[in-house]
């Protein structure tokens, strides 16, 4: 979770300890509404964190854990552009084409790249995949049939039946 998250979530906890300790009863119902709107504030920073940040699905959420632990892992080191890739791609409902992606970074992080250089990114990024039949287009969602496709070997057979093949 990021310290700011995590420093607002303290104190909105602080705050709901406390409101009971006012006479007030409109005080204390005042109080508590600011804890309330904090934790929820809190709630939706992690939301866009995990929105804007490039992390691998198989890990899923990682924003709860302890900075401690997501210093330890390394996807925690993911490189900036691929956190403004998912986060453009996201922005588009999860799928774009290069030529969004493009717009999208220079309008969100008035970030220029090269066509070659976003094409070869999107190419290593494991968080991103090529939606199957359609050139140019990218999801952020893990589509099933990539994951049945790296476990056949070319041309769609199984290792065992390309071996055959070959021998």
């Amino acid at each position: 979770m990021s310290a700011n998250a995590e420093s607002v979530k303290e104190v909105s906890d602080f705050l709901s300890k406390i409101h009971l300790k006012f006479k007030s009863e409109e005080t204390q119902d005042r109080i508590l509404g600011y804890a309330e709107t904090l934790q929820e504030m809190a709630e939706e920073v992690i939301r866009l964190r995990v929105l804007t940040t490039a992390i691998p699905a198989e890990l899923g959420n990682v924003h709860d854990l302890p900075q401690d632990l997501l210093n330890e892992l390394s996807i925690a080191n993911a490189d900036e552009i691929e956190d403004q890739i998912v986060t453009v791609i996201n922005a588009y409902g999860g799928t774009a084409n290069i030529d969004q992606i493009l717009v999208g970074l220079y309008r969100k992080f008035k970030v220029l790249q090269k066509r070659r250089f976003l094409q070869n990114k999107l190419y290593r990024m494991s968080m991103v995949w090529s939606v199957p039949g359609k050139k140019g287009l990218y999801t952020t969602a893990e589509l099933e049939s990539e994951s049945e496709e790296s476990s056949s070997g070319p041309s769609g057979y199984s290792d065992n039946e390309h071996e055959e093949e070959i021998f």
